[in-house]
């Protein structure tokens, strides 16, 4: 059995999407997020992996269980994120043959590239989606293994130092298809040009009626 867990802020106000918020406003950020999350989860109960939500923190847990309902909570360990990502693969790999993570950023990450992710584990120690500003929106792996020490999160520079991580360890990996997310009001603009309803509706319907301009 496989498992796929996907780490998320709680959508409230004030603490996601703030470069979008100062646009947009602040409450519809969080909604927006909102949607991106439960696009995601909309895509991938249901599936032959488990799917896990997971968070920093037991102060929103139930009202992740109440607006989330069909994912596996899961409280994240550690002090930061490369301790957050490292902790959950040693905790889930301990119950499942293979894991992959992935953020919020991508709500039309299709179900397909999850199992594509899957699937590269059979043949890779490590598989890698790569986003289009340079970071990451997946990673799987088999094994746990520490490779996210001293990486610079939230930079361009972060998908580079993961594969170098990656190969200092003497791990094979592969890459995905690399995709765009959404971090600023310009990706937003380009979300809404190209998003397909089909792809993400909740997302697609909510910034839909948003002025971005």
């Amino acid at each position: 059995m496989n498992a796929l867990v996907l780490f998320a802020k709680f959508p409230e106000a004030g603490t996601v999407k703030k470069k979008i918020g100062r646009v947009i406003g602040m409450e519809n950020s969080a909604r927006l997020c909102e949607s991106f999350i439960k696009d995601i989860i909309d895509k991938n109960k249901d599936r032959d992996y488990d799917l896990y939500l997971s968070f920093i923190g037991h102060e929103h847990k139930e009202q992740y269980r109440t607006m989330f309902p069909h994912a596996i909570l899961y409280v994240q360990r550690g002090m930061n994120l490369g301790e957050n990502l490292s902790c959950t693969f040693e905790d889930l790999l301990d119950d499942y043959e293979k894991v992959v993570i992935i953020g919020c950023d991508v709500p039309d990450l299709p179900s397909a590239m999850i199992i594509k992710a899957f699937n590269a584990l059979s043949s890779y120690d490590v598989v890698l989606g790569p986003a289009e500003d340079g970071g990451y929106y997946l990673i799987g792996m088999k094994k746990a293994h520490d490779l996210f020490k001293e990486l610079h999160f939230g930079t361009e520079r972060l998908l580079d130092e993961q594969v170098r991580a990656v190969k200092d360890k003497g791990m094979t990996f592969v890459l995905l298809d690399e995709l765009p997310d959404v971090d600023t009001v310009e990706e937003l603009k380009h979300l809404k040009k190209t998003l397909k309803r089909e792809d993400a509706p909740r997302t697609y319907d909510f910034i839909k009626g948003i002025k971005l301009d």
